[in-house]
């Protein structure tokens, strides 16, 4: 599975939504099988998109500087007077940054030679400090239109959670984002694009679209409320105002027609909005021709795009479709609609 978090580095201009590529792309990398992953997928999309790839790692000499200091009482008598360990010090701290950066080089080696033997231009850079800082402050650096990491790394415990370095440098950097669990098949892939009216949606779906067109992808356009949500809301508002100073409450007549709105209401909304990001995304502002749920070929593109409005739990909702359909990718807004629609747990 494949999450990708898209922010606004492209322009809304009247509606019409103006993209400005995949220029640079910055890779995190740190050897494990999910930074491997993360390698090839950067290698796939530069390859089509004629990027230039950074490929980026942290690591921490004060960490192991700190350890040494740990372990001086545990040295022979000798080494512990306050003049040889001053010098052990030193020779240990010069040591341990020079040889942390040959291993972070090598940690990149293998991948600067994979990029060599492509077409693609690469380069790497090592940075010393706190791995998620360091990471954020070359991404800040790079300023680069996609960064693609490895949902966790060493410590992963294959229960598919984001790791912490993963979650802090996600939170944050305002950048786009392709964050992977595993080997992206781009043999007619799956793209499952979330969408909530949020400006942040529709450019993922732009994403999803331009992706879509290099490699053939299937589209799976999907909103998804939570009705109980809303009820629940309502019944403690009702419990709150009832009989309070001289406030009379029709229960059951309130109840139906509220039920009613959220049931068919939100519904509606949702595919008010799926088909307005087609339209947009698709066909340039021109309404696509649908049947049955599916689009039918735009003005330039041919696609196969399946809208689908989803009730329940999102976060659950959106896992279970994905599963469901075999998604390749996960797309997600970062930032939710304005507005009081449920549609926060959408955003990255």
């Amino acid at each position: 599975m494949i999450e990708f978090f898209y922010e606004e580095h492209i322009q809304d201009t009247g509606g019409i939504v103006v993209d400005k590529g995949i220029e640079k792309i910055v890779l995190c990398v740190d050897n494990s099988e999910a930074s491997s992953n993360a390698s090839d997928t950067a290698l796939k999309l530069s390859n089509a998109f004629k990027s230039e790839v950074v490929g980026i790692h942290g690591y921490n000499a004060t960490m192991h500087q700190g350890a040494f200091k740990i372990m001086e009482p545990t040295l022979p008598e000798k080494y512990r007077k306050e003049d040889m360990l001053t010098k052990q010090r030193g020779v240990h701290e010069k040591l341990i940054k020079m040889g942390l950066e040959k291993i972070s080089l090598s940690y990149l080696r293998p991948i600067e030679e994979k990029f060599q033997q492509s077409t693609v231009s690469y380069r790497s850079r090592v940075k010393e400090g706190k791995n998620y800082k360091v990471l954020n402050e070359m991404i800040a650096e790079e300023n680069s239109d996609l960064v693609i990491m490895g949902s966790a790394g060493f410590n992963a415990n294959g229960n598919n959670f984001v790791g912490s370095v993963c979650l802090r440098v996600l939170r944050a950097n305002n950048n786009n984002f392709l964050i992977t669990r595993g080997e992206m098949l781009l043999e007619a892939p799956k793209f499952v694009v979330c969408l909530d009216g949020s400006a942040s949606s529709n450019y993922a779906l732009l994403m999803a679209k331009r992706l879509g067109d290099k490699f053939g992808a299937e589209f799976h356009l999907i909103y998804v409320y939570d009705s109980n949500l809303h009820k629940d809301l309502f019944n403690r508002l009702k419990e709150s105002m009832i009989d309070k100073e001289g406030f009379k409450f029709n229960t059951a007549e309130q109840e139906d027609i509220h039920d009613e709105f959220i049931d068919k209401g939100l519904e509606r909304v949702g595919r008010m909005i799926l088909e307005k990001s087609e339209s947009q995304i698709f066909t340039n502002g021109h309404q696509a021709a649908t049947l049955e749920g599916w689009g039918l070929v735009g003005e330039k593109n041919h696609y196969s795009c399946s809208k689908r409005i989803l009730e329940g739990p999102i976060y659950k909702r959106v896992c279970d479709y994905a599963s469901e359909v075999g998604a390749s990718m996960v797309f997600l807004g970062r930032k939710r609609a304005k507005s009081i629609l449920p549609l926060t747990v959408l955003s990255g």
